[in-house]
């Protein structure tokens, strides 16, 4: 079986790859499993609510590495600004 090598830079980075990785995964799982017929459908669901969850966490980590490393360096932005757009319970698109 071929290997896969993936450098990485940060922790949150190899979490994130690492929940591609096991999206794309259960994505194949589903396709595998659903009746004929209904495939595409099952993957849309998936997609749909797994996808987005995935991609919500991606940005979620790639807004908390910004404010992070602005705090190592001693900047303080305007306040909020890392949760500008946000509203209560997620950011502004419902995540």
């Amino acid at each position: 079986m071929p290997t896969l090598t993936i450098e990485y830079k940060s922790d949150g980075e190899r979490l994130a790859l690492e929940q591609a990785i096991a999206f794309f995964a259960q994505m194949r799982q589903v396709a595998a499993a659903a009746p004929a017929g209904t495939v595409l459908a099952a993957c849309e669901q998936v997609a749909l609510s797994d996808g987005r969850q995935l991609l919500c966490n991606a940005l979620a980590a790639a807004v908390q590495s910004r404010a992070d490393a602005e705090e190592k360096k001693g900047r303080r932005g305007p306040a909020g600004a890392a949760g500008r757009g946000r509203r209560k319970g997620g950011t502004s698109d419902g995540c």
